[in-house]
């Protein structure tokens, strides 16, 4: 093996290692439980872990002596979320969506399998509240099920089984059938709606954000307790889904018109 390949590996190693902590939700680990994951030997990831602790990406437990995720991990995070290209054209309409519903407003994306909240704003009759990044589940929340709803059939089906389908509340989707029903509602509707899924007496509305190549890559949301709603959603909805073809037509999305059932 030359020089070119051996790095090659030792990036492969680091990658594998760091995507190991990912998989495990950030759960500390032994070096011997890493080694035996991943195959390695374990005198290897802990040299390993020693040089992603230096650079901190790693956090070793003194007492334990496990490592985890470190505080990197987040700079580097929001670094990605505060410079990511569709915030500049999103933020303004966001913070105008807060104002004009008085309902929290939010955006994400979907990357690596996960729905990730960009931005959410909350403005009452004051500065806009900025909180930035988290992600959400994908069967019960508005922005997962929209996500879901846009995958290719392949991917679609794929994700749907590896969901562990928590039940978040008596409201959830829990099995695989109820949650394809669901996104093919999605579709035929245009918009997603969270209806006590996630959080008891939460409502949570998505609309989709095309480019100009018409791929899904932004969700629109707003969300509240049901009382702030309108009866019906029809209100939030149009407003919702208007304001996300507007977006979308910023970015180069074609002419015709994003079907919307309400």
């Amino acid at each position: 093996m030359d020089k070119t390949d051996l790095r090659y590996k030792t990036l492969k190693d680091f990658s594998r290692i760091l995507s190991f902590f990912e998989a495990e939700g950030g759960e500390r680990k032994r070096v011997s439980d890493i080694a035996k994951s991943l195959r390695m030997l374990p005198s290897k990831v802990s040299r390993m872990l020693k040089t992603l602790e230096a650079d901190g990406l790693v956090e070793r437990n003194p007492r334990t002596g496990r490592y985890g995720i470190g505080a990197r991990f987040l700079q580097l995070g929001l670094l990605y979320l505060l410079n990511h290209p569709l915030r500049r054209v999103i933020l303004p309409h966001l913070e105008q969506t807060a104002r004009d519903l008085g309902l929290l407003s939010a955006w994400g994306i979907f990357k690596n399998g996960r729905a990730i909240i960009v931005d959410r704003i909350r403005s009452d009759n004051g500065p806009p509240i900025h909180l930035i990044g988290s992600d959400v589940p994908l069967h019960s929340s508005s922005y997962g099920k929209l996500f879901l709803a846009y995958l290719s059939e392949e991917d679609e089906e794929r994700t749907v089984k590896s969901l562990p389908f928590v039940r978040l509340t008596p409201r959830s989707i829990s099995d695989g059938e109820s949650l394809r029903k669901e996104l093919r509602r999605v579709r035929e509707k245009g918009y997603a709606v969270d209806e006590g899924e996630t959080h008891e007496g939460m409502v949570g509305i998505a609309a989709p954000i095309f480019d100009d190549s018409e791929e899904l890559v932004a969700a629109l949301t707003v969300s509240g307790k049901s009382r702030e709603f309108s009866a019906d959603r029809t209100l939030e909805v149009r407003y919702l889904t208007e304001k996300a073809l507007f977006i979308s037509r910023q970015l180069g999305y074609g002419p015709h018109e994003q079907s919307v059932a309400l």
